[in-house]
């Protein structure tokens, strides 16, 4: 009885926080790295909107096997198959009647970051396995087109970036939580004067300027994250400004690449932890 009322919760809850969209996604906001889940309600599907007539064909057989076809933040990384025969790995899971879902992590279904993600959200339609016109309807066997928007979630790791989606005059922001630092001990517990941070800006792939070589960054103050207690340190920076004295005139960045620095800590062998920040151009 407990697992029936359970499932009813959950299926109220779904039907409920859709608020009768056609396409959506839990959780909302998203986390990008992590797993979400994409609903598709064919109960608010309309059929000839886009010579569309699934609807009609699941009423007629509500147990079709139905499948995704997505192309928006990109087509997934493993391809949607052909349009007469979707790739297996396309089958959506039955979630109640004519409701459907499937469980994935964005950026690696897609192949896509971030910034990506949430700039384009998510693009897609329902089929059936072979899309074209069933015997008997006068549609092709899919839906009309459905997007998504995409809500970018709070950060709460180690090292967390705002906002999501930044062109190189926009204000940038970076946290960090210095009580989740469990890749290097040496970097544990910082005072409130310990925290410091490299930066490096790309412009293309051969082309790179350091704002101070590493052995110099303790002595430049706009290096310096600032703390916000609780372990945690943040600096705001415009990306353009503060690296204008030193890229040449008419170069635009494309990238920010910065690890985090403290007095009298080295990293290991091997090449820096750099974390990659990519900035939009949008002209």
């Amino acid at each position: 009885m407990q697992k029936l009322i359970s499932s009813l919760v959950l299926v109220l809850l779904l039907t409920g926080s859709a608020a009768a969209q056609k396409a959506y996604i839990l959780p909302s906001p998203t986390d990008a790295n992590a797993e979400m889940t994409l609903f598709i309600d064919m109960n608010q599907s309309e059929d000839g909107i886009q010579n569309n007539g699934l609807s009609g064909i699941l009423d007629a057989f509500p147990d079709t096997t139905v499948y995704l076809w997505t192309w928006d933040p990109s087509g997934p990384a493993a391809g949607n198959g052909d349009w007469d025969n979707s790739a297996d790995h396309q089958q959506l899971t039955k979630v109640g009647p004519k409701l459907y879902s499937m469980t994935f992590v964005p950026t690696e279904y897609y192949g896509v970051d971030g910034p990506q993600l949430f700039s384009r959200g998510i693009s897609c339609l329902a089929k059936l396995k072979n899309g074209y016109p069933l015997d008997g309807f006068p549609f092709e066997a899919k839906s009309e087109d459905m997007h998504v928007d995409i809500i970018p979630q709070l950060c709460g790791a180690r090292l967390c970036v705002f906002p999501e989606l930044r062109e190189s005059s926009d204000f940038l922001s970076i946290t960090y939580d210095n009580t989740k630092e469990e890749l290097y001990e040496g970097l544990q517990n910082m005072g409130e004067d310990d925290c410091y941070m490299y930066l490096l800006a790309k412009v293309d792939d051969f082309t790179s300027y350091e704002f101070a070589p590493e052995s110099e960054v303790l002595q430049n103050p706009e290096l310096k994250l600032t703390s916000l207690g609780d372990g945690k340190f943040r600096t705001t920076f415009i990306p353009e400004d503060l690296f204008a004295p030193i890229v040449a005139e008419g170069e635009s960045l494309s990238e920010v690449w910065y690890y985090i620095v403290r007095e009298g800590f080295s990293y290991p062998p091997g090449p820096p932890p750099f974390q990659i920040i990519g900035l939009l151009d949008c002209e």
